[in-house]
């Protein structure tokens, strides 16, 4: 999971359609830029993408993909922990 601050580029979605489209609802979409606004550890992440904040439960955030656009690490991919992919998420 990225730090506070952090800002990414949504890469990818779960391939669970009902998943996918709640999501989709929130405005979480390929190409969408996120930042990163709280990450305690535990608990939902704070996250703003398009203008408006959002609460969103750890369950669903690891199954978002990124890349990082921080400066420390432009472009390196965030991938949540699908099994060919393992790594961190939003």
């Amino acid at each position: 999971m990225l730090p506070p601050g952090s800002h990414a580029v949504i890469s990818a979605l779960p391939r669970s359609p009902g998943l996918a489209r709640r999501l989709i609802s929130l405005g979480l979409t390929p190409g969408a830029e996120v930042r990163v606004l709280q990450n305690r550890g535990r608990g939902p992440l704070i996250i703003e993408v398009h203008g408006a904040r959002l609460a969103l439960g750890r369950g669903q955030a690891m199954w978002v993909a990124v890349e990082s656009q921080t400066a420390s690490e432009p472009g390196r991919p965030v991938h949540p922990g699908w099994p060919e992919e393992p790594g961190g998420a939003i």
